[in-house]
């Protein structure tokens, strides 16, 4: 009896057993009619082989089933009267048992766990041999005899269903003739054999009756499937329209659907095809339910059954979705309604995958996100309605160019939101991923897919892991054809390219960011929504003739030119000059030229726009601009190949936004008047430590300091009557720091003279705009005066300040802005507010340092929330050194800087190796690999025999793997064969050897046992240092994938050996039968008490020595270590 859930209708299964009045196979004529009751408890001596169903009617609301059997057998009562079966024959066919039912033993929880796509643990590749045997094994004339032929590999029962199985998948091919017509459907066994078709009753008939004849209990089941013709969220009713099998295997139920298992009909070529499906083998239930829903509840095999209702609205996800190796998908509810005309969903799987979606088969209106192991897609309908919603994946790195369909929505939508629009040319996978990372795009500088923007620009950029040409283009309905690039401007500093971008005015914007795939082919590897909501933006474009990249880039520099004085792309100048300076290497000259609005610009006037000046290696370009309006200055060097002539290097854009531009007031300083009084305490804003206006000094440098009575940003400028003083030197000579609500200015000059400082603070009526708050006079008449100005890169204020403190810096090891090293070396230190990414650069305007450079002399030390910078400079100069953060959304910004002073002639710290990664040695991240109780907490070790040990905690479920890196150490093979690791006793040590003296770094890698394949991530590294010059370790011997890492090598430990001589092997392993060392002969090593295998090889007339084992004297031996012979003696031992 089954209640339906709506309580509206109801149905009974009456099963009647009719008795023959005929006497069969030695049954009595006269013997009395049984009891209804009586005949299903009675228990029959003699049961006929079989029995046959001649009469069934069935109806949406009843179903009855007549079953006729002679009088002398046993009914076989069921639970449900459409789960029948064959009974299972043994071999004399004398007796006959009834197939059990599932049972609580047999259910399975609901929804699925994760943990295996199948109802029973197995290893695929177990079936390698017998699938391969089972789909070549021909058709046979009788059922039984293709049974045998197929069972013959089989050991055990679910070898012999999977032999079944394979046969019937790879032979038997869907009648679609019986799809069109019910009437010519079969669901005899041998008549499906024989025609090689069947539709799915006749798989599952075929399947039952193999299984038979194999002697395993089988059930065909009947039900309704979301199969070959179902449309999503369609209802069922009437007659079940599939039917798959249930087969006891371990003493448990199992389901699989040969049907489905075998290929899929094509209804446009009205054709089979046939294509292997491995998930529906014993598939397990609460994956099974999603498709199949049996007429008997019992054979869902799960502890609480759905109703015909959650099954029909339920999500159904098909075998393609799980063969990909997806795990979930939300909403889990096939209805979905959207919320403010969006809709969200997503996809959560092993590994990461490519994914595509379809909103009604050809709109995509929506933003698709690639997450690690799966995806997030916005879905913004453009009407309301009812619609479906497609997602489809494929597998990265595949040469497969079809997505598979692996998941359908309802989509409800009562509203639209028609402020929010995606541009026609926005590719459906916005923003940068995993992918973008594998194509060599790294550190994006912005992680959202969507921008948004008030004032109309915004910047993107990335770290180029590999050379590439790189573009970005900006596309809207706003903006014209061809001017897609005239809103994008590109700089490009070492292997990191940012974009700036202007918007025209406000709207939905996409930016297209493209790389080299070709010699004139561009791709685009990834894309960004732009979103301005101001009606006030307006931006023009960036001048045509501009040429990205802009402003100083690797090209500059190979070109000789070096230490340009402006590293922004856009010069910024509010009165009618600029300049601009380069130091160049030897043999190098530049032309320069200005242009405006597409026009070259030389003279004004009858006056030179831009004058060029040039002391020794040293040239300054002066710009003097007409008018207000964007410039642009083209930059020239003479070519290598012909000095004669110039070659394009760079171009600077320069906004000049005077409108008195052109005059000559406008490119003197006035001389400034000081006042009678100190104004500096007017309105509170500050507290000067220093009374009076004049100051006069001796060494060319002074300080002032001042109490502020809140917390605020302040600035200062140094201004000058002479001439050459430009707007940028007003702030070169002044720096300054700001400890809370203290803050002092350190003034150098550059030369004897007067200057006038000018104090400014921002504004408390308008914030962010600056006000004037006072001025002093500083003198000095010391000749012999001549200080540099402060680092180009340096930014006030300097050391720690309030915002350090804001970006979880705390209790700085240095307090001072400015630190003089003796020796070239410094260190920092600092407490983090909580864990997050750190990293620092060192950058000076005296040395040339590379972006890569920049962080190659900083080593960086992170042990719980303790982080420390230890700083080697590459020569006397001064630096700046620049600590960044890691902000809440994932990008770096930064936090402080300090002031490095060295004097020292003799310093000459080289770089730190390439392959060294920051932080440096043990740190939170090594231990969230699995790798605790390191032997070794500092991140230096020096050596002065070439020899050490580092040694780790290890759980058991990690793997771990060791390799010594340098800059002439280029093979993989090489560097893991002079690290020898040994794991004993929960630990892991690593013994390392190095080949000569220098500067190596030791890298440690782990994955977890669980994970596929054979990808480690990196966990730690150390820096290994060693001065002593007769150091020549050779290798340890190489090690094969049959040595354990549980094995210890005692002797020998050098990979080559001396030739002609003996040698003693020693090594410490247990659970083997044998240990063989392999020369011209072979020497059996003998095992002793304290479970050594120890033994002598003489290596005379050998070039290799191979040790070989094995755990079972009846198998080969595997090779796990071999040895070279120095037979030049020419390696010492």
């Amino acid at each position: 009896m089954d209640i339906r859930q709506d309580c509206s209708s109801l149905r009974i299964d009456l099963l009647l057993i009719v008795h023959s009045q005929d006497k069969q196979n030695g049954g009595d004529k006269s013997e009395d009619p049984v009891p209804l009751r009586q005949a299903v408890k009675a228990a029959p001596k003699k049961p006929h082989a079989s029995g046959q169903i001649i009469s069934s009617y069935e109806s949406q609301e009843s179903h009855v089933r007549v079953e006729i059997r002679p009088k002398t057998s046993k009914p076989q009562v069921l639970n449900r009267p459409t789960a029948t079966g064959t009974p299972v024959l043994p071999n004399n066919g004398n007796s006959w048992d009834p197939t059990p039912q599932p049972s609580a033993k047999d259910f399975y929880a609901y929804p699925w766990d994760k943990s295996n796509l199948k109802s029973l643990p197995m290893n695929l590749k177990n079936f390698e041999k017998l699938d391969a045997y089972s789909a070549k094994v021909g058709k046979a004339s009788t059922v039984g005899q293709l049974v045998s032929s197929l069972i013959r590999m089989a050991r055990t029962d679910l070898e012999k269903v999977r032999a079944i199985w394979t046969w019937i998948c790879h032979h038997i091919e869907y009648d679609l003739d019986g799809m069109e017509d019910k009437s010519k459907r079969s669901g005899d066994p041998n008549q499906t054999l024989l025609s090689g078709k069947g539709a799915c009753e006749g798989y599952a008939g075929l399947f039952e009756n193999m299984c038979s004849h194999a002697g395993i209990q089988c059930l065909k089941i009947g039900g309704f499937s979301k199969g070959f013709c179902y449309t999503t969220g369609q209802t069922f009713s009437g007659e079940t329209n599939h039917a798959w099998n249930a087969v006891f295997l371990n003493k448990r139920w199992h389901l699989l659907d040969t049907t489905w298992g075998a290929g899929f009909a094509n209804s446009s070529t009205n054709s089979f095809k046939f294509r292997y499906n491995e998930f529906y083998f014993l598939t397990h239930p609460a994956l099974f339910i999603e498709e199949h829903f049996p007429d008997n509840q019992n054979w869902q095999l799960l502890q609480v059954p759905l109703s015909m209702k959650q099954f029909e609205g339920n999500l159904c996800r098909n075998s393609s979705f799980y063969n990909a190796g997806l795990t979930a998908s939300y909403p889990e509810t096939l209805q979905v309604e959207t919320v403010n005309g969006k809709a969200t969903f997503s996809i959560e799987g092993h590994s990461p995958a490519l994914f595509s979606f379809t909103l009604n088969k050809t709109e995509k209106p929506g933003i698709m996100t690639l997450t690690k192991n799966g995806m997030q897609l916005d879905v913004y309908p453009t009407v309301t309605g009812r619609h479906k919603l497609e997602l489809y994946t494929k597998p990265f790195n595949t040469v497969k160019e079809s997505y598979d369909k692996v998941v359908e929505y309802i989509l409800h939508c009562g509203s639209v939101d028609t402020g929010f629009r995606i541009p026609k040319e926005l590719d459906p996978i916005v923003g940068p991923s995993w992918l973008t990372e594998m194509k060599g795009f790294l550190q994006h500088l912005c992680s959202d897919p969507i921008i948004y923007t008030q004032d109309g620009c915004c910047s993107v950029g990335f770290t180029l892991a590999k050379k590439a040409i790189v573009l970005a283009t900006l596309h809207s309905d706003n903006i014209k054809p061809g001017y897609e690039n005239r809103y994008v401007l590109q700089t490009l500093r070492g292997n990191r390219v940012e974009f700036k971008i202007h918007l025209p005015q406000q709207g939905y914007y996409a930016l297209k960011i493209h790389s080299s795939s070709g010699p004139v082919t561009f791709e685009c590897f990834c894309n960004y929504l732009v979103v301005c909501t101001n009606a006030e933006v307006a931006w023009s474009p960036f001048p045509r003739q501009l040429q990205n990249p802009v402003g100083p880039t690797a090209l500059m520099e190979k070109k000789g030119l070096l230490q340009p004085s402006q590293r922004d792309p856009i010069i910024y100048t509010s009165g009618s000059h600029c300049s601009l300076s380069f130091t160049l290497k030897e043999g190098i000259k530049i032309l320069t030229s200005l242009l405006f609005d597409e026009t070259p610009l030389t003279d004004h006037g009858g006056k030179r726009l831009v004058m060029q000046t040039q002391k020794g290696n040293h040239v300054e370009i002066q710009i003097y601009l007409p008018h207000a309006g964007p410039y642009i200055l083209q930059i020239f060097a003479n070519s290598k190949i012909s000095p004669t002539s110039f070659e394009y290097v760079s171009n600077y854009l320069i906004c000049c936004s005077s409108t008195e531009a052109g005059s000559s007031e406008g490119l003197v300083l006035a001389q400034s008047t000081l006042n009678s009084a100190n104004p500096v305490d007017r309105n509170g804003y500050l507290k000067p430590s220093q009374q009076g206006q004049l100051i006069e000094s001796l060494d060319g440098r002074c300080s002032l300091s001042f109490s502020l009575d809140r917390e605020e940003s302040c600035l200062a400028t140094l201004h000058c009557d002479d001439s050459k003083w430009n707007k940028q030197m007003e702030r070169r000579y002044i720096m300054y720091t700001q400890k809370h609500r203290h803050v002092e200015f350190y003034i150098q000059l550059p030369k004897s003279g007067s200057y006038e400082l000018r104090i400014y603070v921002d504004s408390r009526s308008q914030p962010g705009s600056y006000e004037f708050v006072s001025r002093y006079l500083i003198t000095c008449s010391n000749p012999d005066v001549a200080w540099p100005p402060f680092p180009n890169n340096l930014q006030s204020p300097v050391g720690p300040t309030a915002v350090s403190e804001k970006k979880g810096l705390l209790q700085p090891s240095h307090t001072e802005p400015i630190i003089d090293s003796t020796d070239g070396c410094c260190s920092f230190s600092f407490t983090l507010k909580k864990e997050m990414g750190i990293f620092a650069r060192l950058q000076s305007d005296d040395v040339n340092l590379t972006e890569e450079a920049e962080r190659r002399h900083v080593l960086q030390v992170q042990r719980q929330n303790k982080v420390e910078f230890q700083v080697q400079l590459p020569q006397c100069g001064t630096y700046v050194l620049k600590i960044y953060t890691e902000s809440e959304q994932g990008s770096y910004k930064f936090a402080c800087n300090y002031l490095i002073n060295c004097a020292s002639t003799k310093v000459t710290w080289p770089l730190l190796p390439a392959e060294l990664n920051n932080p440096v040695g043990p740190s939170g991240l090594s231990e969230k690999k699995g790798l605790i109780r390191p032997s070794y907490l500092e991140p230096v070790i020096y050596t002065d025999d070439g020899c050490s040990c580092v040694s780790f905690g290890l759980n058991d479920s990690i793997d771990v793997v060791a390799t010594l890196h340098a800059n002439d150490i280029t093979s993989e093979e090489v560097r893991r064969r002079h690290v020898f690791q040994v794991i004993k006793d929960g630990h892991v040590e690593f013994l390392i050897r190095l080949p000569k003296a220098g500067t190596y770094v030791l890298k440690i890698c782990t994955k977890k046992k669980s994970d596929p394949g054979n990808m480690y991530d990196y966990a730690c590294n150390y820096l290994l240092c060693c001065s002593n010059p007769s150091v020549r370790w050779p290798f340890f011997p190489m090690r094969y994938n049959a040595w354990d890492s549980t094995y210890e090598l005692i002797e020998p430990l050098n990979g080559i050996l001396p030739a002609n001589s003996p040698v003693r092997f020693k090594i410490k392993a247990r659970g083997l039968a044998a240990v063989l060392v392999k020369a011209l002969n072979i020497c059996p090593l003998t095992l002793n008490s304290d479970g050594f295998w120890e033994g002598t090889c003489n290596t005379q007339g050998s070039q290799d020595i191979h040790v070989m084992l094995t755990n079972n004297l009846n198998k080969n031996c595997a090779l796990v270590l071999s040895y070279q012979v120095n037979n030049t003696d020419s390696q010492g031992s």
